[in-house]
């Protein structure tokens, strides 16, 4: 890899993310609302990535997707339903590859991008380095750059693979990190996915090597919502074209800013728990709500929806007592239903919107 970097420009940003990563290894947090945190995290990094992409399905439908839901069901095409399904199946390999402490190289990455691909056109193929030549869009369909001549990408990814093997661990983990996913974007290996393998090849080196944020932490989320400034980042990096010797500094600081955005975001919606837990106790005592109610609106709260059945899950409430539960909830104004018959869930009301985080984000995006 041929690329400048200013290390001392990123020393504050790589400290607050280590900051970050402190605070996290301290939290004093409920395991179930830790579990259900996860959950959304999850949730969240598989609707971002895809999204970035232009991927129209919500968080709810990417949910209900992933748990089972057939596309036919859901207002996704069936395209849409390989992507997101292909993007569990591949960062669910990428996590497993960090828990047994395997590092990227060629052969990993061409794994990852097969299920990335997963069920898509053979036409596409998956795995196998592109034949013809390629570009990056930004959100508004304009070129961001071109990448390298096709006869190029093979030469690119033998010694990119190199470098993750031999050098990429001079560099501290979020750095690498950053890095990787910059020069994988620019080398563009791959006819479609790209994108989506170089954010889980970054989720790699960042889980692999204790930058996990005990997963409560979605940063393909934050590049979603922050869609031009990331496409803009890899612009200042990139250039108009991919030339050997680029100023990778821009990039990385956007990178290691967005990390600790994200981490920001999720210290936000845990403190914004706190103070759920002490309005809803207040609701149970003056009996406006009943008692099994603190689990399933605090679930409403995280996932920003809540189904009978998830409600039936947590509590342990059979079907009558749930339909009653949830009248309670929808008459004094803490959850709306929305939706008919199978497809019916319940959102935020009013009096859960009245507990936000702080620096809370649109429930469309979180």
């Amino acid at each position: 890899m041929d690329f400048r970097l200013d290390q001392a420009s990123l020393a504050k940003p790589l400290a607050e993310l280590d900051r970050r990563c402190w605070l996290f290894d301290q939290l004093p947090i409920d395991p179930q609302h830790a579990d259900w945190l996860r959950k959304r995290a999850w949730i969240r990094t598989i609707h971002g990535t895809t999204r970035i992409e232009g991927n129209t399905a919500s968080d709810v439908e990417v949910e209900a997707l992933l748990a089972g839901e057939a596309e036919g069901e859901l207002n996704i095409t069936k395209k849409e339903g390989r992507e997101i399904i292909g993007t569990r199946e591949a960062l669910s390999l990428v996590d497993k590859l960090a828990q047994e402490g395997v590092d990227p190289d060629e052969g990993v990455i061409r794994e990852v991008h097969k299920l990335v691909l997963w069920n898509q056109s053979p036409l596409l193929t998956p795995g196998v380095y592109r034949k013809g030549e390629n570009r990056v869009e930004g959100p508004n369909g304009k070129t961001i750059f071109h990448t390298p001549p096709s006869g190029d990408v093979d030469e690119l990814m033998h010694d990119f693979g190199v470098w993750l093997r031999s050098e990429a661990s001079a560099y501290p983990a979020p750095i690498t990190a950053a890095l990787a996913h910059l020069e994988f974007v620019a080398i563009h290996p791959f006819n479609d996915g790209n994108g989506r393998t170089a954010r889980a090849l970054a989720r790699l080196i960042l889980t692999r090597h204790g930058y996990a944020l005990d997963r409560l932490v979605s940063i393909d989320a934050q590049f979603d919502i922050d869609r031009r400034g990331y496409f803009a980042a890899l612009r200042r990096s990139l250039g108009q074209t991919y030339r050997p010797g680029y100023d990778a500094t821009p990039f990385v600081d956007y990178m290691l800013t967005s990390i600790t955005k994200s981490a920001d975001h999720a210290l936000d919606r845990i403190k914004g728990l706190g103070r759920l837990m002490v309005e809803i106790r207040r609701a149970i005592s003056d009996r406006s709500v009943p008692p099994g109610m603190i689990d399933g609106l605090a679930f409403a709260w995280i996932n920003r929806h809540i189904r009978a059945s998830d409600y039936m899950s947590i509590t342990g409430r059979n079907p009558q007592a749930t339909t009653r539960d949830f009248q309670a909830a929808v008459d004094t104004r803490w959850l709306v239903p929305t939706g008919e018959k199978k497809g019916r869930y319940y959102v935020l009301g009013p009096r859960l919107l009245a507990v936000p985080s702080q620096g809370e984000i649109p429930a469309s995006s979180v």
